[in-house]
């Protein structure tokens, strides 16, 4: 098979193709050779279709200029006399079809952290004004961090708009992904909804809501709306349903909107794991243990509160066994004095155990119990249960290979040293641990390897 030439790539194997192109993998003949997705499209191909020339301009155009964690990055565009050239970071996970492919059925926890992926690019694609109009499993590539996460990256923006009343009459996407009101030919940005939540069907069980043999069968379950079958098999949590039947409705005007779909409770935006996020855990973190030392408890107990609502999610997501029980042992030890503040608060006397923090201790001679409790917090109803048991929803974490997840469970019995039958959590690794220190923010938190290197 004969390459491209691309001055300044060497083009490595072919990724796929369409209609009008393909894509390759490539790499960079100078410097770190990093490695790139090149989309080749054939000029000869789009110069007779106007459609198509509309397509590749709007994809360059926002391209340019959209740029966030999980919106595929354009790196530059080229072109030679047969050919246009896209260069995009590569993404070494495949696409979200393969995956769902290679799983079937994906476990609901898995689910949510793609979600929340696409949710959180969907959020800044609404701020931009800027409709996607062919989201679809397709055009959700997945890329493995250093950490071996995956991080969801939407891609394809040949179909997208910012919409007008001009083109709200184009029938744009892939038909078993494309909302019923885009069939009758007028639609608005809620389309991006319906295709979210047909892909969030997809995952849970394994084959789209409107899958047929034929694309008669499939346009004739959308006209007539034939009604949507929730698996009688399935256990999804009242969260999830609740989500995934208020996306999937036909008439546009009772789907969930935008702004319920990114406030909504189960997909939890606010606190998804991130580096940013954790980040912001570790600093609310450190300066309530700076307010516990200094006696001023009930602000100590909202920067406990707040923080452990950030870090939770962030430590249910490592990869790493070892990392996961250091967290782990961490957020146990602030949950308990977070309890033990509780008490104090309340005016009941302190249990036994756990003792004070060492980072508490260490910045003030107040003990457990001698502090008055000044401070804006004092009311603050904090339940550190309901956190201890959002953490042992998934005591496998997200973001892996379900594969992984069962190597992790192995390694995980490993390194237990006791059991506390109080959650997951607690029965996770138990010893005195350092305080979060700007090198951990480092060295534990999510991150991202841009350019996939070649040794």
């Amino acid at each position: 098979m004969s390459f491209p030439k691309i001055d300044g790539y060497v083009v490595t194997e072919k990724l796929g193709s369409g209609s009008y192109s393909t894509v390759y993998k490539a790499y960079t003949k100078v410097g770190a050779r990093s490695v790139v997705a090149v989309k080749c499209v054939d000029k000869s191909r789009v110069k007779h279709s106007g459609a198509a020339i509309d397509n590749l301009i709007t994809e360059i155009r926002l391209l340019k200029t959209l740029r966030h964690p999980h919106i595929v990055h354009m790196k530059e565009f080229t072109w030679d006399a047969k050919h246009i050239y896209i260069i995009t970071e590569y993404c070494c996970g495949g696409d979200l079809s393969k995956y769902i492919h290679k799983y079937g059925r994906v476990p609901e926890h898995q689910v949510l952290y793609f979600l929340q992926q696409l949710a959180s690019a969907l959020k800044f694609l609404r701020e931009e004004g800027v409709v996607h109009m062919d989201l679809k499993p397709h055009n959700l590539l997945l890329h493995k961090d250093s950490d071996n996460k995956y991080l969801l990256k939407v891609a394809d923006f040949g179909f997208a708009q910012h919409l007008t009343e001009e083109s709200m009459r184009s029938v744009r996407g892939s038909p078993l992904y494309m909302a019923p009101e885009m069939i009758l030919g007028k639609y608005d940005a809620r389309v991006d909804l319906w295709s979210v939540g047909v892909i969030m069907y997809e995952c849970l069980f394994g084959r789209a809501p409107y899958s047929s043999a034929t694309l008669k069968e499939l346009v004739d379950k959308i006209q007539r709306q034939a009604p949507i079958q929730i698996p009688a098999n399935s256990s999804l949590s009242a969260g999830c349903l609740d989500l995934l039947t208020r996306l999937l409705q036909h008439d546009p005007n009772r789907r969930i909107s935008y702004e319920e779909f990114f406030s909504h409770q189960y997909l939890d935006l606010e606190y998804m794991p991130s580096k940013q996020n954790y980040n912001t855990a570790v600093g609310l973190i450190k300066r309530a243990i700076e307010l516990d030392g200094e006696g001023r408890l009930g602000d100590a107990l909202e920067g406990y509160a707040t923080g452990l609502r950030y870090l939770v999610p962030a430590a249910r997501v490592h990869t790493d066994p070892a990392r996961r029980a250091a967290l782990a042992a961490k957020l146990e030890r602030y949950m308990d004095r977070a309890e033990e503040i509780k008490r104090l608060l309340s005016g009941q006397s302190p249990a036994p155990s756990p003792p004070v923090l060492p980072e508490v201790a260490a910045r003030s001679p107040i003990c457990r119990g001698c502090a008055s409790g000044q401070g804006s917090g004092t009311s603050y109803d904090f339940q550190i249960r309901t956190i201890q048991d959002a953490y042992a929803e998934e005591s496998t974490g997200s973001g892996r290979d379900p594969d992984q997840d069962t190597q992790d469970r192995q390694s995980d019995a490993e390194v237990k040293t006791k059991k506390d039958k109080r959650s997951a959590l607690a029965r996770l690794l138990r010893r005195p641990l350092p305080d979060i220190t700007s090198q951990e923010v480092e060295e534990t938190s999510p991150r991202t390897d841009d350019n996939c290197k070649i040794a």
